[in-house]
């Protein structure tokens, strides 16, 4: 990757709005260097390497495991989907050799062998794959997974043993057929959109040796230890031997193999020699990932270099690292790359949720319930301002729903942008009944503030994360931009907490999970490549108890499982983001999601500031990497470095 600093320079400088100019992915002559090791910072270190995905959804625990675990499908690069057509376009075949659609065949809703099946997903495997353990991929494999995953213990209505993240699919996944050695069967109880991320990423599909004796044993699979021989499949001997559960040893197919795990240290991997892909053998020799204290840590290793990979630092590291770069004493690039989702401003709009919150009273604000005054705190907000203040050229205002921010095959055409009008806002509470009363007291600029139409004072307060500092900037500019239309902001911003007491689940009090606030700024995002079912956990509303998991209110009536934090309650969303659920046809989903992007778009639960951007850094010696937003090292076997050295 060439060098970054002049364009993040002239970025931060304000100067230009232009995007940085992408990096070569390729060196000067043409030749990828063999050999080298590079060290990737963990500045939030998983308890277990389980959390990618399986017993917690860390993104950090799926970078250190990306380069091992593979799954059906896999990753494609986030510049490589900008302008996708199809939901399918954001994956690519991996261990499966297609990736299957209605289209082609590989599903069906009808004429499927299990006559009581309403969809069937036929998979068809890479031969000649083998685990690290040295055992063959199979359909056995896939089946195995599919059991652990969704019929040995959800299908049957009891808890599993291991402790899953999630269970999405449990009610809808019922069999798993190994129709040969190579093709593996799954079987719907109805149509299932989501189905292309059953399987499929990092640690889509785990290894049969493993799974086998623990659900004979009905064991978890993060404390039930197994003799594992990585030596085998690799052919490295430098991986991993001895006897451990997958807890703390990752087991795959991927380009390279685990050697070791020190917890609260650091985590090893090495080349895998026997990569089933011999056209894309990885080039390094080595990855370790360096577990960090903190952020701040992070950014000064990488700084000084003694880290070659710094991954999702912030924005606010931005001016530090551009400075490094222009004094010449860290030898790095920086790569902002855009994210699937948008910095926002939640909404509670429990005072409108048919009592589906449970909350006091007291913690249900009218005001932010109310849509006109949504409407206008949109028009007051200067976006453009909050971008050019935090992240110039680098990112830029969304349409007013942002649902295709990494899905861009929806059609948002019919989603507007809002510009700033601030005359606007205040036509619009003038004429809503809202006026400005002098009790209510004076805005800096000398005018009232407003009261409402029933005579209560307009205020709403405003809460983040209190360890990010460009939230904190980002509060001021709002506060001040609302005071011009007469809305007060407190400056006791609340609830200003740490993102560990910020995000706390329902149980843990967290003011998101029980609606204890009027207005909160933070991120929300896809979780999966290009698809907008998970934005249902977001927005879902009343579903009768149907609900899958996360897709809820969180209260104590579903015991604070749902992710849905607004409290928004609509019964013509909520039928779009169902359709889109229950539908295999990926062109009839895509046209369901645009319908819900246009209603969240009306409804405006959530007013997206800017486009997601995450912030990366590698040494200036590293070549062959290519970016996606979700899981970054995606692509690590065609990383390498000038020469093999990657100290840059």
């Amino acid at each position: 990757m060439a060098p970054l600093a002049t364009a993040v320079a002239v970025l931060l400088s304000g100067c230009t709005s232009s995007p940085p100019a992408k990096s070569p992915t390729q060196a000067p002559n043409g030749t990828a260097a063999q050999g080298g090791t590079v060290t990737i910072g963990v500045w939030q270190a998983p308890t277990t390497l389980l959390d990618d995905g399986i017993v917690g959804n860390l993104p950090f625990a799926s970078v250190i495991a990306a380069p091992v675990e593979e799954g059906l499908l896999w990753y494609r690069s986030t510049a490589a989907t900008a302008t996708s057509t199809s939901e399918a376009d954001y994956w690519s075949a991996d261990l499966a050799t297609a990736v299957p659609t209605v289209a082609d065949g590989g599903v069906q809703t009808s004429g499927c062998a299990d006559s009581a099946a309403a969809m069937c997903v036929t998979w068809h495997l890479r031969q000649g794959v083998r685990w690290d353990d040295g055992s063959d991929l199979t359909s056995h494999d896939v089946c195995d997974t599919f059991e652990f995953h969704w019929l040995a213990y959800g299908a049957q209505g009891k808890p599993s043993p291991t402790p899953l993240a999630s269970t999405t699919g449990w009610n809808q996944v019922t069999k798993c057929t190994e129709l040969d050695r190579y093709t593996a069967v799954v079987d719907f109880k109805s149509q299932y959109g989501p189905y292309l991320a059953l399987g499929s990423g990092v640690d889509g599909i785990l290894p049969a040796a493993v799974l086998d004796p623990l659900l004979a044993s009905g064991g978890d699979l993060g404390s039930s230890a197994a003799s594992l021989d990585l030596t085998k499949g690799s052919g490295n001997t430098a991986a991993f031997k001895g006897t451990a559960s997958l807890s703390t040893v990752l087991d795959g197919t991927g380009p390279f193999v685990m050697s070791s795990d020190t917890p609260g240290s650091q985590v090893v991997l090495v080349r895998n020699p026997n990569y089933w892909n011999q056209t894309g053998l990885a080039h390094l020799d080595k990855i370790i990932f360096r577990i960090e204290p903190d952020l701040a840590t992070e950014a000064k290793d990488v700084r000084s270099g003694a880290v070659q990979v710094g991954l999702n630092l912030g924005l606010a590291a931005l001016p530090a690292l551009d400075a490094a770069v222009r004094a010449h004493t860290a030898p790095l690039t920086v790569d902002p790359v855009a994210g699937s989702g948008a910095e926002v401003l939640m909404f509670n709009l429990c005072a409108t949720d048919g009592g589906l919150c449970d909350n006091p009273a007291a913690e249900e604000n009218e005001d932010t319930a109310n849509a006109t005054i949504r409407a206008a705190i949109l028009l007051g907000i200067d976006r453009q301002a909050i971008v050019k203040a935090v992240a110039p050229g680098i990112t830029t205002v969304p349409p007013d729903s942002w649902m295709n921010l990494g899905a861009s095959y929806l059609d948002g055409a019919a989603v507007p942008t809002t510009a700033t009008d601030p005359a606007a806002a205040n036509s619009m509470l003038d004429a809503a009944g809202d006026p400005r009363n002098a009790r209510c007291g004076s805005a800096p600029d000398g005018q009232d503030f407003r009261a409402a139409k029933d005579g209560s004072c307009l205020v709403v307060n405003l809460g983040t994360t209190s360890d990010d500092p460009v939230r904190v900037t980002e509060e001021s500019m709002i506060r001040g931009d609302l005071a011009k239309i007469g809305i007060n902001v407190p400056a006791a911003f609340a609830p200003n907490l740490p993102a560990a007491r910020f995000f706390a689940s329902f149980a843990d009090g967290g003011p998101l999970a029980t609606h204890a606030f009027d207005v909160a700024l933070y991120s929300v995002g896809l979780g999966l490549p290009g698809e907008p079912d998970t934005s249902s956990s977001s927005w879902h509303g009343d579903c009768g108890g149907a609900c899958l998991n996360a897709a809820a209110i969180p209260s104590s009536a579903d015991l604070g499982v749902g992710m849905n934090f607004s409290g928004l309650n609509d019964t013509q969303l909520d039928s779009d983001l169902d359709l889109g659920r229950n539908s295999a046809d990926l062109t009839a989903r895509a046209h369901d999601y645009t319908l819900a992007d246009e209603r969240l778009a009306t409804l405006l639960p959530a007013i997206p500031l800017y486009q997601q951007v995450i912030v990366n850094t590698y040494s200036s010696s590293m070549y062959g990497v290519v970016q996606n937003d979700l899981v970054p090292d995606f692509n690590t076997a065609a990383w390498y470095c000038a020469g093999g050295n990657c100290a840059g």
